[in-house]
């Protein structure tokens, strides 16, 4: 695999999504906005790989550093291992912004990218440049649309979380705004493990990520509380997709994963499945009342109009969001095995966290195992925490009865 072969694949990329060839202008006037740019670019980084966990040195460094968005909102690194050698292999990691593309969105272009970079010499790639897709707002059904609906949805949320009183992971005022960087501890669930959760959810009669969610709320528990009950919130992002008008093409880049809130219980009586019930009934819930789209539709409604503002906003949102933990799950994505005569495995996702997030648990399934990528807010929770939470919930996903009550 070649410098060159993976720089044309970006080109390639470059040539196919206007996303991709875009900028933020006047990021810090008063108007900022994604625009395209004069001189797009998707640089491509060579790293030689001088010890073992490279890849996951070079994940948690892309994590920590911000794009230079004026420039550009897509970049390739490549860690090289054993190169020049029959054993070379090359660990790839994208990274797109959040400011244009969701987990299944960076998915995609992965997979094209990886694809472009194993055409041979001379093949067309891409078939066709993509017309600019409209923003997933403005795709919402129109009887999801509009304030109101939007204003009802935060306002029920609100009372939802002072009902109930949710416990939250790790202090985030600990960790001023501006300094707050993220980090990945790294587990896999291998294939004969998640078969036998497969199964057993299907038995309890629930979702693989209703269950990853549920045992999420568990080891909060067990980290801010152990042995007493509680309620922990978590977010939920939920694929609008198939619901927009005109739905967008499988591969198209955007943000059209809103994200739901879930208060679930824990503590000594408090079951795996009691929990991941309780999530998919409440995620169910919120499908059917279209809380989902009311709140991809309203964010143009809540977005701050000046960046002062969007600082006050954000900082009252700091101390006040009822929840710093989300689980997203792309669930099993279509990713090949081989490309061209390149063998293809151990497919993982990070997710940055928001300005109200402390983790994200960000988990994908492909090549017969599930990677799960617990991305923390370093000084929200230490390395040593975040370690010890992510097998906290592993053990729960083990431990579970067989019994679905």
């Amino acid at each position: 695999m070649t410098l060159r072969q993976l720089e044309r694949a970006a080109d390639a990329l470059l040539a196919e999504y206007p996303l991709l060839r875009a900028c933020v202008q006047d990021m810090h006037g008063s108007n900022p906005i994604v625009a395209p740019s004069e001189y797009p670019e998707m640089p491509v980084f060579r790293l030689p790989a001088r010890e073992s966990g490279a890849w996951l040195r070079a994940l948690n460094s892309e994590m920590a550093t911000p794009f230079e968005v004026g420039e550009g909102l897509a970049r390739v690194v490549d860690v090289v291992s054993r190169e020049d050698t029959s054993g070379e292999y090359h660990d790839i990691i994208l990274t797109l912004s959040h400011v244009i593309a969701d987990g299944q969105s960076l998915m995609a272009v992965l997979r094209k990218f990886v694809e472009y970079a194993a055409a041979e010499p001379g093949e067309d790639m891409p078939a066709a440049k993509r017309a600019p897709a409209p923003p997933a707002d403005d795709l919402i059904p129109q009887g999801a649309r509009g304030y109101w609906r939007y204003a009802y949805t935060t306002l029920s949320d609100r009372l939802a979380a002072w009902m109930q009183k949710p416990r939250r992971l790790g202090e985030m005022s600990v960790v001023p705004l501006e300094e707050r960087r993220t980090r990945v501890v790294h587990r896999v669930f291998d294939g004969a493990r998640l078969r036998a959760l497969a199964e057993d959810c299907r038995s309890a009669e629930v979702a693989v990520p209703d269950a990853l969610a549920g045992a999420v709320a568990l080891a909060i528990g067990d980290t801010v509380n152990p042995g007493a009950a509680g309620v922990a919130g978590i977010g939920v992002p939920v694929d609008v997709r198939e619901e927009l008008e005109p739905a967008p093409d499988a591969d198209e880049i955007g943000l059209y994963t809103p994200v739901l809130a879930s208060f679930v219980k824990f503590g000594p009586v408090e079951s795996l499945w009691k929990a991941a019930r309780s999530v998919r009934q409440q995620r169910e819930r919120g499908v059917k009342q279209r809380r989902h789209l009311a709140t991809a539709s309203g964010m143009r409604h809540g977005t701050p109009r000046t960046i002062e503002t969007a600082r006050k906003a954000i900082e009252s949102a700091d101390r006040r969001m009822p929840w710093n933990v989300a689980v997203t799950d792309l669930g099993r994505v279509d990713f090949p095995v081989a490309a061209g005569s390149w063998q293809i495995s151990d497919l993982t996702f990070g997710a940055s966290n928001s300005c109200v997030g402390g983790l994200t648990v960000a988990v994908v399934t492909a090549h017969d195992e599930m990677a799960l990528g617990f991305c923390y807010v370093d000084g929200v929770l230490s390395a040593a925490e975040a370690e010890a939470f992510a097998d906290r919930v592993l053990a729960r996903l083990q431990e579970r009865t067989a019994t679905w009550g």
